[in-house]
């Protein structure tokens, strides 16, 4: 098995959440609140066919979570306690997160999306089509 990985942030996000305790659980919470995915220019070819209406999958990097927590309690530490991998806490092993989106509007390399849970300035690892 490799040791490690090396990813490079395929984008960025400008996010109206400036502060951990402003975003939501999940990104459907976020209701029809929107932010907007930069691709970096040289990626910019790989998001030419996005189009409003369409849904997809980002991963990200939660880049301001510090340490884990292998065991979390869900609904903001009011719900029952769980092993992180059976919930979204932003407290992981890998930093890894993943909100589904909704296109709005597309501009060039600019996306605007519904569906939003990260923070401004969140790195954007890779973008998938939502099945």
């Amino acid at each position: 098995m490799k040791a490690g990985f090396t990813f490079v942030p395929v984008g960025v996000i400008h996010s109206p959440y400036r502060e951990l305790s402003e975003i939501p659980r999940q990104g459907y919470l976020s209701g029809d609140l929107t932010a907007e995915l930069e691709v970096f220019e040289e990626y910019a070819p790989a998001a030419s066919s996005m189009k409003p209406g369409e849904k997809y999958c980002l991963l990200f990097v939660f880049d301001k979570s510090e340490g884990y927590d292998l065991l979390t309690t869900t609904k903001g530490g009011e719900g029952e306690v769980k092993g992180f991998f059976s919930s979204r806490s932003p407290k992981r092993i890998n930093p890894i997160g993943l909100t589904d989106i909704t296109v709005t509007a597309v501009d060039g390399r600019f996306i605007t999306f519904t569906g939003v849970d990260m923070l401004d300035g969140t790195p954007v690892l890779d973008i998938k089509p939502a099945m």
